[in-house]
């Protein structure tokens, strides 16, 4: 293992002997320090350990030995306590963006309903110390901090961040990339001694990646606050971490500095490889009996404008698509692409207003939107938030037979064997009978991609179906999409902000910005 420590330097965070059993039933077994003035990036592949190093980190688990020390207190800088207080530890990460967004909406479509919206809170609300700080409308209880320090620190925040045209935009209406912003506004705001950072450029277009970037420098670089990155690509690392640590499997392969651990070999080792399967060809061909004789116009929208409290998010949209054609959506973050995917999968009552038409049927003709549901698979960042509880992965994958969000239904045999080979076809069986919400963020869109398939559609709606992949897997899912678009009579629409790795199927870019449409035709060389 390679290793580095400056005995001189003083803790701020010491992990001794701490051992939690994952959901695997892998074993996570750990002794790390941070030390102050450090700044970290944990790298690993999907469920590798790194979400719950940082549920350790914030005593959000139970582990079954050892010990944490944190030495916040600079008065007694050699005097570490075993706990942290309110604000000291603040993580920004899927899961938290999971809450936000279900204190706004009960329901996944509940985005597109405008009658909704109405008790939804403007931005600006949430970048207060009284939303910070209290529990409840009801909770009188005085702040910590007068609200004018918090009102100077919200301007800092929202000017280092350029979200300003946000603040007054209702929360339910900003894009899953937008809301990351908000998000880290908001823990700005708190002055925290660690800011941990899951995977924060997931769901950003390629210029909110290079200013997220540009501003964690700046946070680097600021006097009392750390930062503890987590991702699965060594190309997120941040030109102000100091130090990295490597887990593979649930256990540290490698921790030191920066350039140290980023140019040794050991990296090739967490990229991951992902576990590819023999049936895929066997078992595609079952998909081309169905769709054969269906009608080839899958989409047409006309002149298709949609607005929400008197703003067009959508403007004159013109657009066809046919079968054996494969889309890519592209754009910047709130360019309109989740309103357009939200017509087409018949999420959005302002479809009827509008002249649209899904595989060869006008909206508002007489179709219910399960008929329009039957014929579709889809995943989206959104979806995950929606399944509760301890519901297994298998009930999961088995609820795409009946486009619902939980399993309310019986499966047959023959819809549960064909669930299980999908699990096998995606590598993922072993997360058969393991609870949909204990994995690792990369695993749910493995298991979201699999309920999108069972039912063999088609028309597949992938929203950043990349998004949260380490690379091994990215590639892998790829190579999956290519062979069902080749092969099958399925037909595809992939949201991606990363335009350099668009599977090699697709045939057709239509690219939105500002609600409009900015390009749409055949696919030109290598975009």
């Amino acid at each position: 293992m390679l290793a580095q420590s400056n005995k001189k330097q003083q803790p701020l965070i010491r992990i001794i002997d701490v051992g939690v059993k994952l959901a695997s039933e892998i074993s996570l077994d750990i002794s790390w320090t941070i030390n102050k003035g450090e700044h970290w990036a944990v790298i690993g592949a999907n469920a590798s350990g790194k979400s719950t190093l940082a549920k350790i980190l914030l005593r959000q688990i139970n582990y079954a030995h050892g010990t944490i020390h944190y030495f916040f207190d600079d008065k007694q800088p050699d005097q570490g306590r075993t706990y942290y207080e309110k604000g000291e530890i603040i993580i920004i990460s899927p899961e938290e963006h999971r809450k936000l967004m279900r204190t706004q909406a009960g329901y996944h479509q509940a985005r597109w309903q405008s009658i909704e919206g109405d008790d939804s809170p403007p931005v600006k609300k949430l970048l207060t110390g009284e939303s910070i700080e209290r529990i409840s409308l009801h909770d009188k209880t005085p702040l910590k901090l007068p609200e004018d320090i918090y009102a100077a620190r919200k301007q800092q925040a929202v000017s280092l961040l350029g979200i300003d045209y946000l603040l007054e935009r209702k929360l339910l209406y900003v894009s899953n990339g937008e809301a990351q912003k908000v998000l880290l506004a908001r823990a700005l705001i708190q002055s925290p001694r660690l800011l941990i950072l899951d995977d924060p450029f997931a769901g950003l277009d390629a210029g909110s990646r290079r200013d997220l970037m540009s501003v964690l420098k700046k946070l680097a670089a600021t006097p009392g606050l750390q930062i503890l990155l987590l991702t699965s690509r060594p190309e997120d690392v941040l030109q102000g971490i100091t130090h990295v640590l490597c887990l593979a499997s649930a256990k540290i392969v490698a921790q030191g500095k920066k350039q140290d651990i980023l140019n040794s070999k050991v990296m090739e080792q967490i990229c991951g490889e992902v576990q590819k399967t023999s049936d895929t060809k066997s078992f595609f061909p079952s998909f081309a009996k169905a769709n054969a004789a269906h009608d080839p116009l899958l989409i047409s929208m006309k002149n298709v404008t949609v607005s929400y409290e008197g703003v067009d998010v959508l403007s004159g949209i013109n657009w066809k698509m046919r079968k054996g054609e494969n889309w890519a959506l592209l754009g910047p973050n709130g360019a309109g692409k989740s309103t357009l995917l939200s017509l087409i999968l018949a999420d959005n009552p302002q479809a009827y207003k509008n002249e649209i038409s899904l595989f060869g049927r006008r909206r508002g003709s007489g179709e219910s939107i399960w008929d329009i549901k039957r014929r579709m698979g889809w995943v989206s960042p959104e979806l995950r938030e929606y399944y509760e509880g301890r519901t297994d992965c298998f009930s999961v994958v088995c609820s795409g037979f009946f486009d619902s969000v939980g399993l309310h239904r019986r499966c047959s045999k023959k819809q549960q064997d064909k669930a299980r080979r999908w699990l096998g076809v995606l590598g993922i069986s072993h997360t058969t009978g393991i609870a949909f919400n204990t994995l690792s963020v990369g695993e749910q869109r493995l298991v979201l991609l699999c309920r999108a398939l069972v039912k063999e559609p088609e028309l597949l709606v992938l929203d950043e179906p990349f998004q949260a992949l380490d690379s091994g897997r990215r590639g892998f899912i790829i190579r999956i999409l290519d062979s069902l678009c080749n092969q099958l009579e399925v037909s595809l629409i992939c949201v991606t902000h990363y335009e350099n790795k668009l599977p090699r199927c697709i045939t057709h870019i239509l690219r939105l910005d500002r609600g409009r449409i900015v390009e749409c035709g055949a696919r030109k060389g290598n975009i």
